[in-house]
């Protein structure tokens, strides 16, 4: 993984609040549950879903959030032609979007349907819930029920309550790792091993990218710390992030979703825009190019090892180079097209949000203004 900042600032007088001493916090960085499924090799053992595992199935994952992005951000990289076509993501609740790709196919018994709330409680998903049994039940589906599969706490709430009623298999979420960090637990990785991918394989190369940011974690942790700097001195309050690759696309949707919802809890928090680079470049771009000077860029790039470029580098390239000249903050983060290098990615955008949560004294786990939303939310399904 390669890191770049492009700027005209000076680092002379930054100050990293004693960072280094605290050897950039990597031991409580690691420490955090999300990462527990990595380094605990039992983890996986009590939920025992091997039974389940056949390459025939097609998996339907019905959740807000990181309890949907998680694992199609992983399916996106790994295989993008499972999208839509063995692994189907349910993240609107929208009637005529879910009819849509449930009718895309004759629904059989390799249909798995997993509904995903970590408070059970979840009002879309819950609706999601009651679409898909009435959907079912007009297409004369028996026992449809016995191919449902529920990831939620072990606690009193509708998906628990339901599962129970119908004797419906459920995997518990856990307590301690919120939907947007899921990616490394049950949550992320179960529509995974459905489809037949080995979860051993993710886990190894987490390990591995754990062990090369460990090994980084100084020129990571100053990179980040100095994005961040630039950015507060510049007062840059918009923070736009380009993928070109299709393969990036969904980590660049989820870092927009960690990023507002770990670090917007004050006046001053910064807003992330995702911009899909060939499609931006016709519209966004004149205001990047000559609108106000209050924005930040961040480039995710998919090395290309093949001498001839395609389009695609030849657009980011012309990006990066055009939004230069205004001599903006841009960072680039290029990666090889390899599992490991992915990871050590989702690590390290991780560890921002951390660092910066760190920086500004507050909590990035919690998410109050979305708990009020929820509460102002109520509809009887």
């Amino acid at each position: 993984m390669h890191l770049s900042l492009n700027n005209k600032l000076s680092t002379d007088k930054i100050h990293y609040k004693n960072l280094e001493k605290k050897n950039y916090f990597i031991e409580e960085f690691e420490n955090h549950s999300f990462f527990k499924p990595i380094f605990d090799k039992n983890y996986f053992k009590r939920y025992k879903f091997e039974k389940l595992v056949n390459k025939k199935n097609k998996i339907h994952v019905f959740g807000m959030g990181g309890s949907s992005l998680s694992s199609k951000m992983l399916m996106q990289f790994l295989k993008p032609a499972n999208i839509d076509h063995r692994l189907f993501i349910y993240d609107n609740p929208y009637d005529e979007l879910i009819i849509k790709k449930l009718d895309n196919h004759k629904i059989s018994n390799f249909d798995k349907f997993i509904f995903i709330s970590k408070s059970g409680k979840t009002l879309e998903t819950n609706y999601f819930l009651e679409f898909v049994c009435k959907y079912l039940k007009t297409k004369k589906i028996k026992n449809f029920k016995k191919n449902f599969i529920f990831i939620t706490e072990n606690s009193d709430n509708f998906l628990k309550n339901y599962a129970i009623k119908n004797n419906i298999l459920t995997f518990e979420h856990d307590h301690n790792i919120g939907g947007r960090f899921s990616i490394f637990s049950i949550t992320g990785l179960l529509p995974l091993a459905l489809l037949g991918y080995p979860i051993k394989n993710i886990i190894k190369s987490s390990k591995s990218a754990f062990a090369e940011f460990r090994r980084d974690r100084e020129k990571i942790c100053k990179y980040l710390f100095n994005f961040y700097f630039y950015q507060k001195k510049s007062k840059s309050n918009i923070f736009v992030g380009f993928s070109y690759n299709e393969k990036l696309t969904t980590l660049n949707e989820w870092y927009r979703q960690i990023f507002a919802e770990s670090l917007g809890k004050n006046k001053n928090s910064i807003t992330y825009i995702s911009s899909l680079g060939s499609i931006d470049q016709h519209s966004q771009f004149q205001l990047y190019i000559d609108g106000p000077n209050d924005k930040s860029y961040i480039f995710f790039i998919l090395k290309n090892k093949n001498k001839q470029k395609s389009l695609l580098d030849i657009l980011q390239k012309g990006a990066i180079k055009t939004l230069s000249e205004n001599k903006p903050i841009i960072g680039e983060i290029s990666i090889d097209n390899n599992l490991k290098d992915y990871t050590k990615l989702i690590i390290t955008l991780i560890y921002d949000i951390f660092l910066r949560a760190k920086i500004e004294n507050i909590n990035f786990l919690n998410q109050p203004a979305v708990e009020k939303l929820k509460k102002n939310t109520k509809i009887k399904i």
